[in-house]
């Protein structure tokens, strides 16, 4: 079945410049530097810092206000539900009618939901809770339906490598925040995950690329971009990587408790954090001069291995730390390269909906990581649950790999190299 293409992504492309398009590398700092890049980046940093922050929030506030952890884990269902429901539908009315409205009304009805959680009790909460995670603005797919518009075709692959390096920061620095915004009482969490997500939602819509991206007009399939078989495939590829990638948060604080370091956990999920984050900047570089359908593979086989050597558990925290920190390296290569593969395979007007699915599967396979691995380590079986993250990483692979026969290598041309000499940062 032929897939339908479109090199240059959804929307209106800045002009065309004369560079050459063998462009030298270009590492993060490079990148940076080009016009539009560091604020589209950083805004949408600060806006999607809730996704980072609400889990947390929403635990501390349940306990603080005498709830148990059901209800907490009642809270954060709804939210995540929400939020895998919601993105790919506000994508879609993006992909229809432009970023900007879509976007704003989004993080409004989302941070005001979000502010209401500490005072909506009972099913009222639940359901204000599952309204935050529906109307959460898809920060994430507008970023990465805008990096073709505002850099050469050639430099985009850099820019989603740096992408999924950065968002290990929002994992980060969310739960930080949590922390001291909590010593303003009860709810102070979520009272700051709403203003911080409001504030940069707004700091992306006042960019001039967001305001003036313009929908490509195609007849709308009701399927979106679910009408690509390879497409749908390629989710469940990325939802059994979401699963490998689900299993740490809770393993970890299991085999911290189980060796009596229970001050550890903290630093070894901030460990496999700071080893995607290396991962990704060590990547960007050599981005633009890789091919994606050959790298994928490998970032996924890269999982498989780290995963299968934290099934070790060795005693000692420290070597741990090191263990997890290689297991982090693979996932920013696996996602740029699965970004790329996305891009080329969604059909025309479908960009930002397609990328929203592929967080969608990515949270959903989260979710079922988290809980195997809880069950596991109830169980005793903590080894066993990074062996299930590890086979989980080796059947993306499995399936991921028919899906890129065939798909089409993206090629620089005089045409496609735009942006580098476009209007600078407003």
């Amino acid at each position: 079945m032929a897939e339908p293409h479109h090199p240059a992504g959804d929307g209106t492309a800045a002009p065309s410049s004369t560079a050459p398009a063998a462009a030298a590398t270009v590492g993060p700092v490079e990148l940076l530097r080009r016009p539009h890049v560091s604020r589209l980046l950083f805004s949408a940093l600060l806006g999607r810092l809730p996704t980072g922050m609400v889990p947390l929030a929403l635990v501390l506030f349940t306990r603080e206000s005498g709830a148990d952890f059901a209800r907490a884990g009642l809270l954060t269902a709804a939210y995540s539900l929400g939020a895998c429901l919601g993105g790919p539908v506000l994508s879609r009315v993006m992909d229809a009618r432009g970023q900007r409205g879509t976007l704003v009304l989004g993080g409004i009805v989302s941070s005001v939901a979000l502010a209401a959680v500490p005072f909506a009790p009972g099913l009222a909460g639940l359901l204000v809770a599952l309204v935050a995670g529906l109307m959460t603005p898809p920060l994430e797919p507008a970023l990465r339906t805008l990096w073709p518009s505002v850099l050469p075709a050639r430099e985009v692959p850099a820019a989603f490598a740096v992408d999924a390096a950065a968002q290990e920061l929002v994992f980060v620095l969310g739960p930080l925040v949590v922390l001291l915004a909590q010593g303003f009482g009860d709810g102070g969490g979520l009272i700051a995950a709403a203003v911080v997500g409001v504030a940069g939602t707004w700091w992306f819509t006042a960019s001039r690329v967001s305001r003036e991206w313009t929908p490509v007009r195609e007849e709308r399939h009701w399927l979106g971009p679910l009408r690509s078989a390879r497409l749908c495939v390629l989710y469940i590829a990325v939802l059994l990587v979401g699963l490998t990638i689900g299993v740490p948060a809770v393993a970890l604080v299991a085999y911290a408790e189980s060796v009596s370091a229970p001050g550890w956990a903290s630093w070894l999920v901030a460990a496999n954090a700071l080893g995607a984050l290396a991962g990704g900047l060590a990547y960007s570089g050599r981005a633009p001069h890789r091919n994606p359908l050959r790298d994928l593979p490998f970032g996924l086989l890269t999982l498989v291995a780290t995963y299968a050597a934290l099934a070790w558990t060795p005693a000692q925290p420290p070597v741990m730390a090191v263990l997890t920190v290689l297991s982090g390296i693979g996932l920013p290569l696996t996602l740029t390269c699965v970004f790329q593969v996305v891009d080329r395979l969604a059909p025309v007007g479908t960009t930002t909906e397609a990328f929203a699915w592929l967080i969608s599967a990515f949270l959903a396979g989260g979710s079922v990581g988290a809980f195997t691995a809880g069950a596991l380590a109830d169980g005793g079986s903590i080894s066993a649950a990074f062996l299930v993250a590890a086979g989980s990483s080796l059947a993306a692979l499995v399936v991921a790999v028919p899906v890129l026969r065939g798909v089409p290598t993206p090629t620089a041309t005089p045409s496609d190299v735009r942006g580098a000499s476009g209007p600078h940062d407003d």
